[in-house]
């Protein structure tokens, strides 16, 4: 058997052909920017790290901030809900302690509820820890919750009779004659457990960070070291940047060296704002960790590079097959969603693949267009019957509440007899015009068919939307309809769940209603 010679395998493995050469020079180029990735991430990992560190810190501020705007809201709503039921029981004694006692017992938002009069005594009470009845309220942060009268408000932290910091969220009530009468309040303990202070506390991050709120006033209403409530911060930064309803984020350090992420965001409710502080190492601490992962996911590339020789026919290939594919199967709506992840890299591929995307971008485009004539009204531009249909299916899905108005042009048939249907038709134009004016951006108006219009408000009492169509009523009474001149019309108004099972209910009750307002002289609102 022929021996080798060391020199000859040492010649073969340095002979330089063409395939050596371009192994070689792949190597070196991708050793080369393998070098230049780490070098570069060293660079500028730690000011990218500290970037997100900042936006996520004031995300966290900012999630705060709407966790706790929505805890007062909510628990607002329970107020307005039950100084309505007050107001309406003509501020009776006894239906007043009752009233309280069942917002008590079906929500442990407050430590306590009072009813309080005009001239700031308590004359109901559910749990009298903090208000006696038959006392006057004392702190002048409670005593200026009377003036806010017909707005819920909530005010600032002042001490209770147990030496306790606390706050007050107020909703007003009316006499039966409409003048103020006092308010319904749910007092929240800051100190010593509360249903905000307990869900607050969930939030915290557990390496280090914290956050805490003040009120308008930049008094602590929350801090996790509970003996700082009642301290007041108005002279920092952060403090006095969130009481002027800014929302913002930076970096700070002082003389202790501690270096900290400071962001802050207002609760808009109540002018109160949230300080959220993360120390500055923590937010750096996994910068090690990030270069070694950096590291260890940039070898795969010099894998990929050399494998890429041998199979970069498979890569030419696979879009043009990817695309004929699609073209086969034009008439799948799937497939438009799957020719967006193509890859087109090349001329060839990439001039079919917007062809075929085009193809479709105009198929598509006929459908809508089918589907907005079939649901909208060729005359005034709102919805019709079947988009009526389509909407109340949504608000069904998606809303607690709505009400309905249902509205008729007053001897419409006697404008198309007198002056002509152009004349009419211009006449339903303008009132179109003008509903839509009036309406919010997520209402529905639906035409639905002749002179009658269908208005549903989503998230909508009876009260507000009595007072809609009183509106509207009073703006078409006052237009001018060119040569017709005046016209009026007619509402009935109807709100679900209240009249009802479903919103289809509601469209009926509103209807009754219209006809009620029609045969009691037109130009009027009738409830159902």
């Amino acid at each position: 058997m022929a021996r080798i010679h060391p020199k000859e395998v040492r010649s073969s493995l340095f002979r330089v052909d063409l395939r050596r050469l371009i192994l070689w020079m792949c190597l070196f180029f991708v050793f080369l920017a393998l070098g230049n990735s780490l070098h570069a991430a060293y660079q500028v990992q730690h000011g990218l790290l500290l970037q997100h560190s900042l936006d996520t810190n004031r995300a966290y501020a900012e999630k705060l901030a709407h966790v706790t705007n929505s805890f007062l809201e909510t628990s607002a709503q329970a107020l307005e809900a039950a100084a309505l039921d007050v107001t309406e029981s003509r501020l009776d004694l006894a239906a007043t302690q009752k009233e309280l006692d069942q917002l008590a017992n079906v929500t442990d938002t407050f430590n306590a509820i009072i009813a309080v009069d005009f001239s700031g005594k308590v004359f109901a009470a559910r749990s009298e820890s903090a208000f006696l009845v038959d006392t006057y309220l004392q702190a002048s942060q409670a005593r200026q919750l009377l003036n806010a009268k017909k707005a819920t408000a909530i005010s600032g932290a002042f001490k209770g009779r147990s030496d306790r910091w606390l706050s007050v969220i107020a909703s007003p009530i009316f006499s039966p004659d409409g003048s103020y009468a006092g308010f319904v309040g749910g007092t929240v303990h800051l100190q010593g457990g509360s249903a905000l202070q307990n869900a607050l506390d969930k939030l915290h991050y557990q390496d280090g960070s914290y956050f805490y709120i003040v009120d308008e006033t930049g008094t602590v209403v929350y801090h996790p070291e509970h003996g700082l409530i009642g301290s007041s911060f108005k002279d920092t930064e952060p403090v006095s940047a969130v009481l002027r309803g800014e929302t913002g984020t930076q970096r700070t350090s002082n003389a202790d060296s501690n270096d900290r992420l400071v962001s802050y965001a207002p609760i808009p409710f109540s002018n109160w704002g949230v300080v959220a502080l993360r120390p500055t190492e923590v937010a750096l601490s996994n910068i090690g960790e990030l270069f070694l992962k950096t590291f260890y996911y940039s070898l795969p590339v010099f894998i990929i590079s050399l494998l890429a020789i041998w199979w970069l026919s498979r890569f030419i290939a696979h879009p043009l097959r990817e695309l004929a594919q699609v073209a086969a199967n034009l008439d799948n709506r799937a497939n438009f969603s799957r020719i967006r992840f193509i890859k087109g890299w090349y001329a060839e591929a990439a001039m079919i693949r917007k062809g075929l995307m085009q193809s479709f971008s105009a198929v598509g485009n006929r459908i809508r267009k089918l589907h907005l004539e079939g649901t909208t009204d060729p005359l005034t531009g709102v919805v019709n019957r079947r988009g009526l249909d389509a909407a109340i299916e949504k608000l069904m899905e998606t809303t607690q509440n709505v009400a309905v108005v249902m509205v008729d042009v007053d001897h419409f048939k006697d404008v198309n007899d007198k002056y002509g249907h152009a004349a009419g038709d211009e006449v339903l134009k303008t009132i179109t015009a003008l509903i839509m004016d009036e309406a919010r951006r997520e209402d529905v108006v639906a035409r639905l068919g002749g002179e009658e219009f269908v208005i549903l408000l989503p998230a909508t009492g009876l009260d507000p939307a009595r007072r809609f169509a009183e509106r509207l009523r009073s703006v078409i009474e006052r237009a001018h309809f060119g040569s017709v001149g005046r016209v009026t019309i007619s509402l009935g108004v109807a709100c679900y769940p209240e009249h009802g099972t479903n919103v289809e209910d509601s469209l009926v009750l509103a209807d009754a209603a219209l006809y009620r307002a029609k045969a009691a002289g037109r130009n009027c609102v009738h409830l159902a």
